[in-house]
Order: structure tokens, then C-alpha cells, then sequence
């Protein structure tokens, strides 16, 4: 064997691990809060997984630790135990590392679409000739052509959420994290927003942490759905989602979709009322 088949040997595994580790590994995370009388424990040993290129949701009662969890895997807090890492890389306590999508658009009024679609890449210093060009194809593709020079308030809601959409699927982090996106809309322009990410993510396949209430959401949506116990929150079930992608919203009358959906609503159900039985004694 040669020296040069030798050193391609010794570091072919290492190469290939890394292509197969997780986009996000978040493992035995436990958090708690300090109060002025005793500390409130948010989340306890929790851990979960998303694939790259994979789109995993977490569903749970309010208030049980979800976006905690999504301040922790941006590095905004420190667990008090576990780690994140992702592609293999231990990133706990760093940020920069995953591109944020919030509850409202959270875009900058005095900024053009254009502009505010290009803020993370801004931030990288990487808006260049082609990254312009990029941009306003995909602004096209979402249905905001024409609207590049427009400000956020003259679009609709479901507009608005689009472009912040796009701008989570235009930074440069491999990992997106959306936070309840629309739940702030109305039942109708919910389930325009839900077909249209269907079609940009299947085109796209970015891997995505998503949480939500809505558990036919979920279900439409991802590949896999974390089901939180109430707080303190751990994993109570992981669901695979068995449906075959592309899909259409006709695969909500599924009989295996309504019998996952009962499931996870009665998993819910029990789960908010021992928070609520917590707090009423």
C-alpha cells in the first residue's frame, strides 16, 4: 500500500462521519430558573436529533419549556446540563451557529424587503452580485415579485412572514429554527403559509427544527414530532411521520393521519391538565 492510500484510509472516516452526523444533536438537556423563592425547572434531560436535510417538529403544552429549548440550541442560554452539537461539533453556549425565524416577522421598518431578505447574509459580509441575484429569485418563487423596494408595512401578514421566511432560508447556518411561525394568522392565510412551505422546503430541504400547537400542522409538515411533557419538559414520544413526501393537504383525511392526530391530541390533553392540576393545588 501506498503512503498516499495509507493517508487517504486514515482520514476517509473521519470525512464520512462527519457527513453523517446530525445537523443538531441536543442531548440530556436540563434547564432551570432561578426565582426569588425557589428555581423553576423549565427542561429535564431532554434530547432530540434533526437529520440534515430533515424537518422535525416539537409540539407541547404551553409553557413547557419549547422556545427555552430553541434559546439553548441558538446559544442564547446556557443548559445547566447536556450539550449541542451539530455536524458533530460540540456548539453548546456558542451562537451564530443556526438562522432564527420568531412567532412575528420581526423585520426592520425602515429596511426595503429586498434589504431585509439580505440582513443575515449582511451580517456575514458575504452580499455580493450574485447573492442580490439569488435573493430576488427566490423573492420571485415565494410570490414577492414586484415587492423588493416595498417596506414590510405595506404587505399583508402572510406577505410579511414570507420574506422573514426567506430570510431564515437565505442565511448562510445549515440549521433553521422556527418558532410557532404562524401562529399569529388567521385559520386561512395559516393554511396558504402551510401549503407554500410544503412546496419551498421540499425544493429546498434545509433542515428544520420547527415548533407549533397545531398538531395537523406537525404531522403536514415534518418528517418527525417531538411530543413535550409539561413542564418541567422532557420527551414524552417521538413520532415518525409515515407519510411519503411530496405531499398535498389532502393527506390530512388519511385514515393513519387522523388516527396520529388523535393520538398526539390526547397525548396533549392529559398533559395540560396535570399542568393545570399543579397549578390549582
Amino acid at each position: 500500500m501506498s503512503i498516499t492510500t495509507e493517508v487517504r484510509s486514515t482520514i476517509q472516516p473521519e470525512t464520512t462521519q462527519m457527513e453523517l452526523s446530525p445537523a443538531l444533536e441536543a442531548s440530556g438537556i436540563s434547564k432551570a430558573f432561578r426565582g426569588k423563592r425557589d428555581n423553576l425547572q423549565v427542561l429535564d434531560n431532554v434530547t432530540l436529533t434533526v437529520q440534515k436535510g430533515e424537518f422535525v417538529s416539537i409540539v407541547g403544552p404551553s409553557g413547557s419549556g419549547k422556545s427555552t429549548l430553541f434559546h439553548i440550541v441558538g446559544g442564547l442560554v446556557k443548559p445547566d446540563a447536556g450539550t449541542v452539537r451539530m455536524n458533530g461539533t460540540d456548539v453548546t453556549g456558542q451562537q451564530g451557529h443556526i438562522s432564527y425565524m420568531p412567532q412575528q416577522p420581526a423585520l426592520f421598518p425602515w429596511r426595503t424587503i429586498e434589504e431585509n431578505v439580505l440582513l443575515s447574509q449582511e451580517v456575514q459580509g458575504s452580499v455580493d452580485k450574485e447573492a442580490l441575484e439569488n435573493a430576488r429569485f427566490w423573492l420571485d418563487k415565494v410570490g414577492l415579485g414586484g415587492f423588493e423596494k416595498a417596506h414590510p408595512h405595506t404587505l399583508s401578514g402572510g406577505m410579511q412572514q414570507r420574506a422573514a421566511f426567506l430570510r431564515a432560508l437565505l442565511s448562510p447556518q445549515e440549521l433553521m429554527c422556527l418558532d410557532e411561525p404562524f401562529s399569529a394568522l388567521d385559520a386561512l392565510t395559516r393554511s396558504d403559509m402551510q401549503r407554500w412551505l410544503l412546496d419551498i422546503w421540499e425544493e429546498s430541504r434545509r433542515s428544520v427544527l420547527f415548533i407549533t400547537h397545531n398538531i395537523e400542522e406537525a404531522l403536514l409538515l415534518s418528517n418527525r414530532v417531538y411530543v413535550f411533557s409539561g413542564r418541567p419538559a422532557s420527551v414524552l414520544q417521538v413520532v415518525d411521520v409515515p407519510f411519503p413526501r411530496p405531499r398535498s393537504e389532502e393527506i390530512i383525511e388519511h385514515p393513519e393521519f387522523i388516527k396520529l392526530r388523535r393520538e398526539l391530541s390526547g397525548w396533549m390533553r392529559e398533559e395540560q391538565r396535570k399542568m393545570q392540576g399543579v397549578h390549582e393545588g
